[in-house]
C-alpha cells in the first residue's frame, strides 16, 4: 500500500502542529506507519487517504458521523445555507427551529442552548448546576471532555490548579454505593451528578447496592441515581454526547425512561458539522441568562442547517432502528468468528449494536497492546480503517457489514496463527499502539 504522500505530510505536520486536533486521532493510537496519517475524503461508510487508498471505516469521525460521509440531503442543506451566510450579527431562525425539534424529541428538553463541542455543554451544565444549587462539588461517571473540572481528575491534569480537582469526584458505573459514599462524604455541598447514562454495559446495580441487599430486588442503577439526586436536591445531568440519536431519536433517556434535569448532546447531531446542545428543564435552563455561557459561533447557521437535515433524516429513515439491526448482525457475526477462531481467551466484544469495542487480553509473551496493534495493522492492509472499536453508521448496511465480517475472519485466522506459532513479533511492522497511555 502506497503511503508516500501521507508520510510526507506527517513529516511536515511535526514542524508546525503542536499535536493532533484530538488525542483520538494521534498516530500512536493506531499502527504507526501502516495506518495512514491523513484522510482526504469520504463517502458513505468509506474514506480515501491522501494517497488515494480506500478503506471501510469503523470509527466514523470518532462518532461524529451518524448517517455516513457526504450524505446528499445534509450536504444540500449545508450548500444552500453557505450561499446565504454562516454567521450573522443577530440570531438566525434556525436556532429556534432546531431547538423546537430537540424539545419535541428529547424527554427532558424544555429549553435549549447551543455550543460547538461536547466540552462546551458539559461544562455549561456543571456551571449552571452550581449556580442553581449554590453548591460546589461535582460527582461524575464517564468521559466528559477537556475542561478543568473533569481533566483535573485524570492522568493528564498538568496545568490545572490542584484546588480545582478537590471539587470533582469519580464514582463507578453500576455501583450505587460508590456514589452514596461520596454523597455522605460531601453532604450538603454537591451541585450535580453528571454521567454517561450507558457506555459498554447495561445499567444494573449488580446486587451491589444497599437497596438490593435489603429488598432483594433491583430497581436499576439509573432509577436509583435519579432517586438519590432528587432526594438530596442534586442536579442530575446525562452526558449524551456519544449516546445521543444512536440508540433512539430522543437519546438514551428515551429508552431507559429516566429523565435527567439537564442533558448534553453533540457528535452525531451534525453528521460531522461542529455543534452541541445543552437541553433541560425550563426552571433551570431559564437561569442560563444568569451565568456566562456565550460563544460567538454557537448560533452559526451552517451547522444548524446540517443538524436540522440530520434530525429530519433520523425520523424519515428510522435511522436508530436500522443501526440497531445492522449492528446486531455485525456483533453476532464477530462473536461467532471469535469462537470459531479459538480466540475466546484473547479477544472479547463488548458494547451495543450502535457502538462496540474489541477488548484484547495478554496471551503468553504478547501484551494486549501487541495483539491490538497487530489486529489494527492487519485490518488496514485489508482496507479497513479501525482502532479496535466500531461505531455503526446508517451507511453500514448489509453489504458493508458482510464485507467487514469477511475481512475480520481473515485477520482472526492470522492472529490465531501468529500467537500459536509465536511469530506475532516477527509479523508486527510497527510499535505497539498506546490505547491506555492516557487514562481519561
Amino acid at each position: 500500500m502506497d503511503l508516500r504522500k501521507s508520510t510526507e505530510l506527517y513529516s511536515r505536520t511535526q514542524a508546525v502542529l503542536a499535536g493532533p486536533s484530538t488525542f483520538g486521532k494521534a498516530v500512536d493510537q493506531f499502527a504507526y506507519g501502516i495506518t495512514p496519517y491523513s484522510v482526504e475524503r469520504g463517502s458513505g461508510a468509506y474514506v480515501w487517504d491522501i494517497d488515494g487508498n480506500k478503506y471501510l471505516d469503523t470509527m466514523m469521525a470518532l462518532g461524529a458521523v451518524l448517517l455516513g460521509y457526504c450524505n446528499n440531503k445534509v450536504e444540500q442543506a449545508v450548500i444552500e445555507q453557505i450561499k446565504k451566510g454562516a454567521s450573522f450579527s443577530l440570531a438566525h431562525r434556525l436556532e429556534t427551529e432546531v431547538a423546537e425539534m430537540l424539545v419535541d424529541r428529547i424527554p427532558c428538553a424544555e429549553m435549549v442552548r447551543f455550543g460547538k463541542n461536547g466540552s462546551d455543554v458539559t461544562s455549561a451544565a456543571v456551571r449552571l448546576a452550581r449556580h442553581v444549587t449554590n453548591k460546589n462539588h461535582v460527582l461524575f461517571c464517564g468521559y466528559h471532555g477537556w475542561q478543568d473540572w473533569y481533566i483535573s481528575k485524570t492522568s493528564m491534569n498538568s496545568g490545572i490548579p490542584s484546588e480545582v480537582g478537590s471539587y470533582s469526584h469519580r464514582f463507578s458505573y453500576n455501583d450505587v454505593d460508590s456514589l452514596a459514599n461520596l454523597i455522605d462524604e460531601h453532604d450538603g455541598d454537591i451541585a450535580c451528578i453528571i454521567m454517561e447514562p450507558v457506555s459498554r454495559t447495561e445499567p444494573t446495580c449488580g446486587n451491589l447496592c444497599k437497596e438490593c441487599k435489603k429488598e432483594g430486588t433491583c430497581r436499576g442503577f439509573l432509577h436509583q441515581i435519579r432517586d438519590i439526586a432528587t432526594k438530596n436536591n442534586i442536579v442530575l445531568v446525562f452526558d449524551e454526547i456519544v449516546t445521543g440519536f444512536r440508540f433512539h431519536r430522543g437519546g438514551y433517556q428515551a429508552i431507559c425512561g429516566i429523565e435527567p434535569d439537564l442533558a448534553c448532546f453533540s457528535k452525531a447531531m451534525g453528521n460531522g458539522s461542529p455543534i452541541s446542545a445543552l437541553v433541560g428543564k425550563r426552571a433551570m435552563m431559564e437561569q442560563c441568562q444568569e451565568i456566562f455561557f456565550s460563544l460567538t459561533f454557537a448560533g452559526e447557521a451552517v451547522s444548524l442547517a446540517a443538524t436540522k437535515a440530520v434530525l429530519e433524516i433520523i425520523d424519515d429513515e428510522k435511522v436508530p432502528d436500522g443501526i440497531k439491526a445492522n449492528g446486531r448482525f455485525f456483533m453476532d457475526g464477530v462473536r461467532t468468528l471469535i469462537d470459531q477462531s479459538g480466540l475466546n481467551e484473547v479477544v472479547q466484544l463488548e458494547g451495543f449494536p450502535c457502538r462496540s469495542v474489541l477488548i484484547f487480553r495478554d496471551k503468553d509473551s504478547y501484551s494486549s497492546a501487541d495483539i491490538r496493534t497487530f489486529w489494527i495493522q492487519e485490518l488496514v492492509s485489508h482496507g479497513v480503517l479501525t482502532a479496535g472499536y466500531h461505531i455503526i453508521s446508517h451507511s453500514h448496511q448489509n453489504e458493508e457489514i458482510s464485507e467487514l465480517l469477511k475481512k475480520y475472519n481473515s485477520v482472526f485466522s492470522s492472529l490465531y496463527q501468529a500467537i500459536e506459532e509465536e511469530t506475532l513479533f516477527d509479523k508486527l511492522k510497527c510499535p505497539p499502539a498506546r490505547e491506555s497511555a492516557r487514562s481519561l
